[in-house]
């Protein structure tokens, strides 16, 4: 079953003829080049209700303070635009007086939309809109398609329970949300394992949010009133509701939560016809409000008090509309112009239709697609706030190909592969080249038992809508306030909410991070998977319930999955160490004491009692042999402050030289395994 949004897409041989160099730069000028050079894609999967141009710079040259091109352009086009029907020519980009000149350096000042009559023949439109001398290229408006099964499962609360009680949060089902904190409950699945979750539990000790960081939704709307989500929306402050005007000049008007990017207005509608609530799912699991007696948990949701990251709605699909590359390449820019830090993006193409990088950007001339010009725009002016520039973060694919899907696979993009409550590969999720790390999606059949239980918990929208298949006939409804789906797009908003989360710690501590610096700890905190990718696992292969060998997926889950705490430690700088639940075990300091560690005098190990408690010891850690001796008994994380004598045995230097002390914090995280590099299980 998949939950993603992926475009069927064939590899057309003819795209062979398209390959060029290009150069990972803005729309530059080129030399008359041949009419047919200027098609910059074919127009499989494209849609036929537009076609996107490129004007010629002099075409447009003096267009209006509205930006809208002068009366010559329609006159220089007027020929072809007649032959072809067209009903509309506007820009693809609404004019934005605050940001017109930066847009204008993309080149999306010359990006135009022609809107085309019912059942037009598109190659035979982009061939003769390519003859015209005031266009550059043409481009078919590839679409994003809905996919086949788009379900999900209702949600029945439970009794809350003492165990559930003592969780961190009020939130009434934060105790069924297995992939934040899993307690190996069998009940769920007969292969649940304890510890196979993003460890967020005692992350939210030291962070739960913060309202400065913004994280774009591209995907279906989301339900900007519903009540676990209304207090964690991204609101634009410099608008004025409902008086139909753009009062802070971005090219949209009354955009108060966000853009439907499909018609380019500040309309956001949920319910629609077509729609399944996943934006609203996806939302969710980023930052449903936190701590508010309400529903689910948000990963980066707050604690109650109005400090949750903000979630904004960039809606590119709208019912059966949309989800196009025009359509995500206005959410990339509105949300780079509107302060975004993050972009979560839960679609893509096909695994497989674009094998390298270069085939992905080919295009005649060196032009760009469009949705990698606009990636490239968000990666340069999203952000700000703790990263310079934005990240982007993309589900890998449910197609269980042996490569991640495009645009997720492309350079400077976070692309997430999906692991279920056994914290192995889930049987749809892609994973190989492109891949770079994974976080819980979900997985229905785990263990060979099908329930929902072990898919993802997070908010649906709170009126059932009808689901439709492929062909257009009703499937089924949606979940109804909370609900459970799978795939990889639920694994992607896990990794969102968790960069999210680790830019709101970086706030609090005042640290800023340039974009790679930022990947780079967001990558390296995870978890190692790749020892566990061994024998099998009970789970759905093919249509029938059998037993899925783990060996393909050894060295294609990225760097490993993630865990919310390590990040949050690497933020901070404080060393890890890793120790194995229901050991008696004693830890080497050498890495953080140096090479002659067991031979210095310690005076104090000191811990919390929140942090003996999370992982359940039963005494306080102690130096034994010039190690670290521990016991935990359950999973959990803590820090442990170790103090420590150097050049000497004692800190009186009357009768001999005085010691130096040193003291050291140290993250002690407790996993049920530990392979030979330190890792977990």
């Amino acid at each position: 079953m998949q939950f993603s949004k992926w475009i069927s897409l064939a590899v057309m041989a003819s795209a062979a003829s398209l390959l060029g160099s290009c150069s990972y730069g803005t729309l530059s000028e080129q030399d008359a080049v041949p009419a047919h050079d200027k098609i910059l894609n074919t127009s499989v999967s494209a849609s036929t209700d537009n076609i996107i141009v490129y004007i010629a710079p002099d075409a447009i040259n003096g267009a209006a303070a509205d930006g809208t091109p002068q009366a010559s352009l329609r006159v220089k086009l007027e020929d072809a635009l007649s032959e072809i029907g067209a009903v509309d020519i506007r820009r693809a980009i609404p004019y934005s007086a605050k940001f017109e000149k930066r847009h204008a350096e993309y080149g999306f000042d010359r990006l135009y939309e022609i809107v085309l009559p019912e059942n037009s023949d598109i190659d035979e439109v982009a061939r003769r809109l390519a003859e015209e001398d005031a266009v550059s290229a043409v481009q078919f408006n590839t679409r994003f398609h809905n996919p086949a099964d788009r379900m999900s499962w209702s949600y029945t609360p439970g009794v809350m329970t003492k165990s559930a009680q003592e969780l961190p949060f009020d939130d009434p089902s934060l105790a069924d949300q297995w992939h934040y904190i899993n307690k190996g409950d069998l009940a769920m699945s007969p292969a649940a394992k304890e510890g196979a979750d993003i460890n967020v539990k005692d992350a939210w000790k030291l962070c739960t949010g913060d309202p400065l960081v913004t994280v774009a939704v591209l995907d279906e709307a989301v339900q900007w009133d519903h009540p676990d989500l209304k207090d964690n929306m991204w609101v634009n402050g410099e608008e004025i509701p409902g008086n139909g005007v753009d009062d802070d000049r971005n090219g949209y008007v009354d955009d108060i939560y966000g853009i439907n990017a499909v018609y380019g207005t500040g309309g956001l509608d949920w319910s629609v016809a077509g729609s399944s609530g996943h934006g609203t799912h996806v939302a969710g699991t980023v930052a449903a409000v936190n701590n508010n007696g309400t529903g689910v948990s948000g990963i980066a949701g707050g604690s109650g008090n109005s400090d949750g990251v903000k979630i904004m709605s960039c809606g590119i699909f709208h019912g059966f509309g949309g989800g196009d590359a025009l359509t995500s390449s206005r959410a990339f820019i509105y949300a780079a112009d509107n302060g975004a830090d993050i972009a979560q993006c839960s679609f893509g193409y096909q695994g497989g239709v674009f094998s390298s990088d270069r085939m992905y950007e080919t295009s005649s001339g060196g032009y760009y697609l469009t949705e990698i010009n606009a990636m490239k725009y968000f990666m340069e002016h999203g952000g700000g706030n703790v990263v310079d520039g934005g990240i982007i973060i993309f589900a890998s694919g449910n197609e269980a190909y042996g490569m991640a899907a495009y645009p997720g696979a492309y350079k400077g993009v976070i692309s997430v592969s999906s692991v279920a409550i056994d914290g192995l590969p889930a049987y749809y999720t892609n994973y190989g080249p492109g891949c770079d790390i994974s976080a819980p999606g979900g997985e229905y059949y785990t263990g060979g038992q099908s329930d929902e239980r072990s898919a993802v918990l997070s908010t649906m929208p709170t009126e059932a809508l009808t689901i439709y298949d492929e062909n257009g006939n009703a499937a089924g409804q949606s979940a109804v306030n909370y609900g459970y789906m799978q795939g990889t797009s639920m694994a992607c908003p896990h990794v969102s909410g968790i960069a999210a989360l680790g830019m709101s710690y970086a706030r609090k501590l005042g640290k800023h991070y340039s974009r790679d610096e930022f990947i780079s700890l967001l990558l390296s905190s995870t978890n190692n998977l790749n020892s566990l990718l061994t024998g099998s696992k009970k789970t759905l292969v093919g249509s029938t319930i059998g037993d899925m060998s783990l060996a393909p997926y050894a060295g294609g889950m990225g760097t490993g999955t993630i865990d919310t705490w390590k990040l949050l430690m690497n933020i901070e700088g404080t060393p890890i160490l890793t120790a194995i639940v229901g050991e008696s075990q004693n830890l080497s300091l050498n890495e953080y004491f140096g090479g002659e560690a067991s031979r210095l005098t310690y005076t104090s190990v000191e811990i919390s009692g929140p942090d003996m408690e999370s992982m359940g010891l039963k005494a306080r850690p102690e130096i034994r042999y010039g190690k670290l001796h521990i016991e935990p008994t359950r999973t959990g994380s803590g820090k442990v402050t170790v103090t420590a004598l150097v050049g000497g045995d004692s800190l009186d230097g009357t009768d001999a030289p005085a010691a130096i002390e040193v003291t050291r914090t140290i993250s002690v995280i407790a996993r049920n395994v530990r392979n030979n590099n330190g890792g977990w299980l």
